[in-house]
């Protein structure tokens, strides 16, 4: 700002409508005001920055007049586009906080102000700011409040019958706190100290935050490869479960699981090979009945939970008849 002021005060006039736009987000629209007096009128920014100013100083009365003389200029060139779709909006918006037809108005909560008044703090498709007095069906305009540019429009998707549903139920929005019905005049006092003050306690602050963001922005990205890592392992899990259950349904459905009868059979079954020790087979026995047994199974259909049980009887029944030919190896020898 003080560089815009200084630009300005040396007669470079194209600097005034950025000073307003300064001076109208720092809630001194008589000062930004000031500034566009000697404003180009060939650019139309200085006939929106007029009409926001107005708006904010004088409030809701003196708004219907500043935006028909707004619009009464026609402006080419893309910024001449820009400024006239903006405050077409606006209008809607004006409109809409009056209760009439505005079906085109969009808005987005920005702050809820309980004390000493009750107020709530809007912004439109516009880019502008409303500071409106709430009731239980209607929403009143009080003043423009200040504007962080145009940017701010960004947010706005709600009818404003969806906003004054958000107030009924006490939300603040972004939670931004609402200025008061009358903007405070600019002291060039504290203008000047801040100018004055000494900058590097402001800049360790902000180079020590800058370093935390990162800190953290590091961390966040640590958990969230965590996270992936774990989804992974959790989809992978439900895929096996998943074809294990449908093999076990298939298998039931194609007349059920026969228990083996002979040690080729007991050794297909558990996936050994044709004389393997009895540690083998207990190796294989836990695997497999780990894969199948009924416990995993809980919840889901009554079939699986019978072929899973099936199947466990099954592997039991290898296991044995492997062992015991093991065992009865040993005994002859």
């Amino acid at each position: 700002m003080a560089l815009l002021a200084l630009a300005a005060s040396l007669g470079d006039r194209s600097a005034r409508p950025a000073l307003a736009a300064v001076l109208q987000s720092l809630d001194h629209p008589v000062e930004a005001g000031r500034a566009l007096a000697a404003a180009p009128d060939d650019d139309p920014w200085t006939r929106w920055w007029a009409v926001l100013a107005v708006g904010q100083g004088e409030g809701a009365a003196g708004l219907d007049g500043a935006l028909v003389a707004a619009r009464a200029v026609a402006h080419g060139g893309p910024d001449g586009r820009e400024v006239a779709r903006r405050l077409e909006d606006l209008g809607d918006e004006v409109v809409a906080l009056r209760g009439g037809e505005a079906p085109q108005a969009r808005f987005a909560l920005l702050g809820h102000r309980a004390r000493p008044e009750r107020r709530v703090m809007l912004v439109g498709r516009s880019s502008s700011s409303f500071i409106v007095d709430p009731s239980w069906d209607s929403l009143a305009l009080v003043r423009l409040a200040p504007s962080d540019g145009p940017g701010m429009s960004n947010s706005a998707h709600l009818r404003l019958d969806e906003v004054i549903a958000l107030v009924r139920q006490g939300q603040s929005g972004q939670g931004r706190p609402v200025p008061a019905d009358v903007p405070p005049p600019a002291d060039p006092d504290v203008m000047m100290n801040l100018l004055r003050s000494d900058g590097s306690p402001r800049d360790r602050a902000l180079t020590s935050l800058a370093e935390e963001v990162r800190e953290e922005r590091a961390r966040l990205s640590e958990r969230h490869e965590a996270l992936d890592d774990e989804w992974g392992a959790m989809q992978a899990e439900k895929a096996r479960l998943r074809t294990l259950a449908q093999g076990l349904l298939d298998a039931r459905q194609s007349g059920g699981i026969i228990a083996p009868a002979s040690a080729t059979e007991a050794a297909d079954l558990l996936g050994v090979g044709p004389r393997p020790s009895a540690a083998e087979v207990e190796r294989a026995w836990r695997r497999q009945v780990a894969r199948c047994h009924p416990d995993r199974l809980t919840g889901m259909h009554p079939d699986l939970q019978a072929r899973a049980a099936d199947m466990t009887v099954a592997l039991n029944q290898a296991r044995d008849i492997l062992v015991g030919r093991n065992v009865g190896a040993r005994a002859r020898r």
